[in-house]
């Protein structure tokens, strides 16, 4: 059987699984790490990428790009880079360029051509399990990703030799690496949280009848992993303070020593009960020596921690649906490791099954290469351009006009070709006529604009015995929308259409 890559790449990291038989594997880099930092450094010789750039940082920040997936495809600052990078990018010919100092010259480096660099290094790691020349791969793209940022990944995989099958959203890899599009009977409600080190991502994604819709996803840069990292900075220091009354955040080079530490210290105390930080001559030639309990690191980050539920309540909210009714919850990202996140996760969401038998941090590679095998499993495949299918811009609602009570139709990135059925109640005492007002919106309106309003439809000839009014609704895959309306009181059938819109 072919075997299929999935690539993970994130702002911080990036990750590669290999599926062979039906089974995926997270494969280890030539360090045995199965997580490699998305960082490359230019230096006077040779370009380094992965753990060897991470770890020279401290000598060669000026030269060493971090965060590259959030710039590439676009074409000016949109203020995504932390303030702290020492290679910041500039958009002085309309693409993100790196200022990189290689020798005594000053090279402008294009942030595709850091990406294609992080692609080869994932490249050789996919080249020692197989013998085949064509790596064939499905890559997962954050959910808020750009077509620009898009063709920019595809681009530099492409570069590096790999053959891209299609993208996937990082909330879909998260749902198929756990087969749930392999229940077909029932509808599930499904919260997918994102912690990476940059952003917070919280996805609802609603699978029925074997096919999945993205409903709702907000992204957060407030809180992140780095801003765990962060708050342990802030409390190393103070206790370097009240030991040797030095400031070691007083310079660059200090500072990027215990910046380091504590990160290192995160990431043991995901797994371990106690971790060990030690800082060589981290302020005036004054080592650092402390130990952290991770009931201690609980309490530190506890507030941080709590914020980063708040993408995921909001994505639910929006949906239109409550905390009760999520079914399952998928965490993905090296911060979702941290086990009192899990805790504080459990207790938002009490009903859901917390799904967690992949590490998070290796989820959303998993679900890539589980894409990649079936697309080869098929019997005549050709490279999909994209992953997506027409869908829903803006949520569309249905209301009696004067009832105030407005239902959601159908929610904003709903699929083409989706079919609802709704029973409006009318109102008591039944009027001899009411009109359904049909409009779209972000949110449910009691008195929608009228630029909102799709169709409104005059229903006469109420009788005393009418309760409520049936509706179908057909989303046709030429955007157009088909609606029949039924009141079998006062046999009413009538039915009508909504040209393809702003929706």
């Amino acid at each position: 059987m072919s075997v299929a890559f999935g690539i993970y790449i994130g702002c911080s990291s990036c990750c590669i699984a290999v599926n062979k038989d039906g089974k995926f594997e997270v494969v280890a880099n030539a360090a045995g790490d199965r997580v490699t930092p998305a960082v490359v450094a230019f230096h006077d010789m040779e370009v380094v990428s992965g753990l060897s750039a991470k770890q020279g940082i401290i000598r060669h920040g000026a030269s060493t790009v971090l965060n590259v997936l959030r710039v590439v495809g676009t074409v000016e600052d949109e203020g995504m880079c932390p303030s702290s990078m020492s290679c910041r990018p500039n958009w002085e010919s309309g693409q993100p360029r790196y200022a990189v100092q290689r020798g005594e010259k000053t090279v402008q480096v294009s942030a595709d051509e850091v990406l294609a660099h992080i692609f080869s290094l994932l490249k050789e790691i996919a080249s020692a399990h197989t013998s085949e020349p064509e790596l064939p791969v499905v890559i997962t793209v954050p959910a808020w990703s750009s077509e620009g940022t898009i063709a920019a990944v595809k681009k530099a995989a492409n570069k590096a030799a790999f053959t891209v099958l299609t993208t996937v959203t990082q909330p879909a890899a998260a749902v198929l690496a756990y087969g749930l599009l392999n229940d077909n009977k029932h509808i599930i409600q499904v919260v997918v949280l994102h912690c990476g080190g940059t952003t917070v991502v919280g996805s609802v994604v609603e699978v029925a009848g074997g096919m999945l819709t993205l409903k709702e996803s907000i992204t957060s840069s407030a809180v992140a992993g780095d801003a765990l990292t962060d708050v342990l900075v802030q409390h190393f220091a103070t206790e370097f303070y009240k030991k040797y009354k030095g400031d070691p955040l007083e310079n660059r080079r200090s500072r990027r020593k215990l910046y380091n530490a504590a990160e290192n210290c995160k990431h043991v105390l995901s797994t371990m009960g106690t971790a060990q930080v030690y800082v060589e001559s981290l302020w005036e030639g004054v080592d650092f020596s402390t130990t952290l309990s991770r009931a201690r690191f609980d309490g530190i980050v506890s507030a941080t921690l709590a914020a980063f539920l708040q993408p995921a309540k909001e994505a639910v909210h929006r949906s239109g649906l409550a905390m009760n009714q999520i079914q399952k919850v998928v965490l993905t990202g090296g911060s979702a490791k941290i086990p009192r996140l899990q805790q504080l996760v459990g207790e938002a969401f009490p009903q859901a099954e917390f799904l967690c038998s992949v590490p998070p941090d290796e989820v959303l590679a998993a679900g890539a290469s589980t894409e990649a095998a079936q697309l080869l499993g098929q019997q005549s495949h050709t490279p999909a351009s994209s992953s997506m299918v027409p869908a829903l811009a803006t949520s569309v609602f249905c209301m009696v006009l004067g009832s105030e009570n407005s239902v959601c139709v159908f929610s904003r990135g709903t699929p083409t070709h989706s079919r609802q059925s709704l029973n409006l109640p009318l109102p008591s005492p039944i009027p001899n006529f009411c009109s359904i007002v049909i409009y779209e919106a972000e949110e449910a309106a009691n008195e929608p604009h009228d630029d909102a309003i799709l169709v409104q439809v005059n229903v006469t000839s109420l009788t005393s015995n009418s309760k409520l009014l049936k509706m179908d609704f057909h989303l046709k895959s030429d955007g157009s929308l088909h609606v029949a309306l039924q009141e079998p009181e006062a046999k009413i059938n009538r039915a009508f259409i909504i040209e393809a819109g702003r929706s």
